[in-house]
């Protein structure tokens, strides 16, 4: 290329970060001319973004200028990273943003709210909060999410009835974080949050049907899970699996595995968390040749890994089965070490059909 403008440039150090080649960044990086508040940005979350905060911090403090976004990345990647130095750093990046003038700025109180709330200390989120002079639809959803993350579910909701009632409009992520709340502890707010949610247009968006659909299951309503599944427009693999699983979940074995199916039709390729719903649901209605057909599909997949989990739903099919001795020999020939929990599963299907010899060697091995 004759002649390389910053579009260039950073396209290219994207590119490279995207393919995880950080040496190639760094060097693309120290030969740019010109480098814009842009470019250091994007350099400097990649860093965080794959784990190097070391770098990421000496990137911010080279920086010639920074703006509230670079600000709100850093603090961002404090907490993404969950390292405990970079909590301990928390009130001083505050004091920093405090001087510089940031601190009203509705995104950089967000990342505030949220870096606190990860750090165990809702106190210091509501103080943000409070202090924040104009609360946008980010803020409020950051509070929420951090009273959810908290397990301050009742906060939450009340935060999310508050929101509306001050006339701030929720997002995705609003909706979403509300109903993580709802689940298994409100079926009716879970319900009004639904139909806000259909009212603002978000009826077929596939992150929050996802959610719906789990706040279903958590609720015992398999019918209104499903109904949400159907209405979801362009259904990813977590659509398919969290069905499955509360299908599986709530013993409604033919139903997953019609799902499985209509997956596998659509050309949809399943997953371990497809596979782990699948044995479940096997398991739970007692269809114990479907689960052996099963995992013996799933082992001859290279795009599958079969992991200790997947063995353990098998060792319970069996088990609720009363097929012991064939459970106990799975165990001892799988291809992952066992741990005591398979075990316990076995000692537990032992003792409901009285079968005291497996359930003595199922007990040794425990011990």
């Amino acid at each position: 290329m004759p002649e390389k403008d910053t579009v260039s440039w950073n396209s290219m150090i994207k590119g490279c970060l995207d393919s995880g080649d950080l040496s190639k960044v760094k060097e693309l990086f120290d030969g740019m001319p010109g480098k814009k508040v842009v470019s250091w940005t994007t350099i400097m979350n990649g860093f965080l973004q794959f784990g190097d905060v070391e770098m990421a911090e000496r990137l911010f403090r080279e920086m010639p200028v920074g703006d509230v976004v670079v600000w709100n990345s850093m603090i961002h990647g404090y907490f993404s990273n969950g390292r405990v130095e970079d909590a301990k750093k928390l009130c001083q990046i505050h004091g920093q943003i405090v001087k510089l003038g940031y601190c009203f700025d509705e995104f950089v109180a967000a990342s505030l709210i949220t870096l606190y709330a990860n750090c165990k200390q809702m106190e210091n989120s509501y103080r943000v909060f409070n202090e924040s002079l104009h609360k946008n639809v980010v803020v409020w959803t950051a509070l929420l999410t951090g009273c959810g993350l908290n397990c301050q579910h009742e906060d939450a909701l009340k935060v999310f009835r508050d929101m509306m009632k001050w006339g701030v409009l929720p997002n995705q992520l609003s909706f979403i974080s509300g109903l993580n709340s709802c689940g298994g502890l409100d079926l009716d707010q879970g319900k009004e949050t639904q139909t806000a949610a259909v009212n603002l247009g978000f009826e077929t968006d596939v992150f929050l049907g996802n959610s719906l659909i789990v706040f279903y299951t958590k609720c015992r309503s398999m019918n209104g899970g499903v109904s949400v599944f159907k209405r979801i427009g362009d259904k990813n693999i977590v659509s398919w699996n969290s069905t499955i699983v509360g299908c599986a979940q709530h013993g409604c074995g033919m139903w997953a595995l019609t799902l499985f199916n209509r997956m596998t039709r659509t050309g949809v390729e399943p997953d371990e968390g497809t596979f782990t719903g699948l044995l479940s649901a096997c398991s739970h209605s007692g269809m114990l040749q479907k689960a052996r057909h099963f995992i013996k599909f799933f082992c001859g997949r290279k795009s599958v890994e079969v992991k200790l989990e997947h063995y353990a739903c098998m060792v319970d099919a069996l088990g609720r089965s009363g097929e012991l001795e064939e459970a106990e020999e799975l165990i001892k020939n799988m291809p992952v070490q066992a741990n005591k929990t398979v075990w316990l599963t076995l000692l537990g299907a032992c003792t409901m059909h009285c079968n005291f010899d497996v359930a003595e060697r199922a007990a040794r091995r425990i011990n």
